[in-house]
């Protein structure tokens, strides 16, 4: 997958804030009754008082709504409103979310793999962990490396514009405290506990992305990545394949070892632990010594599943009865209840 295939073209819409703790409850609580919060200049100051926040913050709310796939934008008698998804409305919903208010860090690797799932609406987000061939780097490094794959965009960004998403994608993810960071920095980045970025060791100026198993990391959210990975990038084609090897959810751009900075071993590791489990549903074989995950059934219920009853072991909530909306491939971005098709512009 490339990043033309994989992202919109959007940069530097986040207004300079990173999505902070309780944020994504925000998000959908912002448009789950009413859907016109945030397509009007009175409706976003309403928003202000509301949710308590700035109207920068509102706006960059509506951005990280959307890139999280929390709430879509549908366009009604040529205005944007907001409807909840499927995934927003599985989670984040008062009494029936999974986990209304991201207690659990398997939400946050959720959101973290949904950020970059096609189509993205972060382009320097995905390019930087699914293309940047750099493990140590430089800000400045990793701003003309986007730069350049912005050109495969035919997109003219300006510099400032990719200097503040850079700035903003290793404020967001980097863990460790840095001489430079701000108190807000400190204590209200849920991403850094994924431990995806550090300051290097050797030198405050870089970072480094830590590659390999990572703490925290359910063997469930992983599968389910894989198999979600698979149908977006066969845009939910249900013929998907019922084989796939371990070398090619590693390597290929845009798949959970690339997002998850995970090595084959650790995704190998992660997949065996998710298989011995649910034996009557997946295997790892061994074909001419390549590794390869096999499904027994359709990849997309298995998914679903899964997900479904490490949540429901997670949370002690009985996840098989609650959210039926799909949650794996492209149909999971849709909204959960749609407006009426009369109402929907042409």
């Amino acid at each position: 997958m490339r990043l033309v295939e994989a992202c919109e073209t959007k940069f530097n819409k986040h207004e300079s804030f990173a999505p902070r703790y309780g944020w994504a409850k925000k998000a959908y609580d912002s448009c789950s009754v009413k859907h016109d919060q945030f397509n009007t200049d009175q409706a976003i100051i309403d928003l202000t008082v509301e949710l308590g926040i700035g109207k920068s913050m509102v706006k960059s709310l509506r951005h990280w709504g959307v890139a999280f796939r929390i709430f879509t934008q549908v366009k009604i008698d040529n205005s944007e409103h907001a409807y909840p998804t499927s995934i927003g409305s599985t989670f984040f919903h008062d009494r029936l979310g999974w986990d209304p208010y991201c207690e659990h860090i398997d939400t946050l690797w959720l959101l973290h793999w949904w950020l970059l799932a096609p189509k993205s609406h972060v382009p320097a987000w995905w390019t930087a962990f699914n293309e940047f061939p750099g493990l140590e780097f430089t800000s400045e490094e990793l701003e003309q490396w986007v730069t350049d794959q912005a050109l495969s965009l035919n997109k003219k960004v300006s510099s400032a514009s990719i200097k503040k998403d850079v700035n903003l994608l290793l404020r967001m993810y980097s863990s460790g405290q840095r001489q430079r960071d701000t108190y807000d920095d400190q204590i209200d980045s849920p991403f850094r506990e994924l431990d995806l970025i550090r300051p290097s060791e050797r030198d405050q100026t870089q970072f480094r992305f830590l590659i390999g198993p990572k703490a925290g990391l359910a063997p469930e959210i992983v599968l389910f990545s894989c198999i979600d990975f698979l149908l977006r990038a066969r845009n939910n084609d249900q013929k998907t394949e019922k084989t796939v090897t371990i070398s090619s959810l590693t390597k290929e751009a845009g798949s959970p070892g690339k997002v998850f900075n995970l090595t084959e071993s650790a995704l190998f590791s992660l997949l065996e632990s998710c298989a011995k489990s649910n034996k009557d549903l997946l295997d790892l074989t061994e074909a001419n010594g390549v590794a390869q995950l096999v499904f027994k059934g359709d990849p997309g219920v298995i998914a679903e599943e899964i997900l479904r009853n490490h949540y429901s072991a997670l949370t002690g909530r009985n996840c098989k009865k609650i959210g039926k909306a799909p949650l794996v491939g492209l149909d999971a971005d849709s909204p959960a209840n749609p407006p009426k098709a009369g109402k929907m512009a042409a």
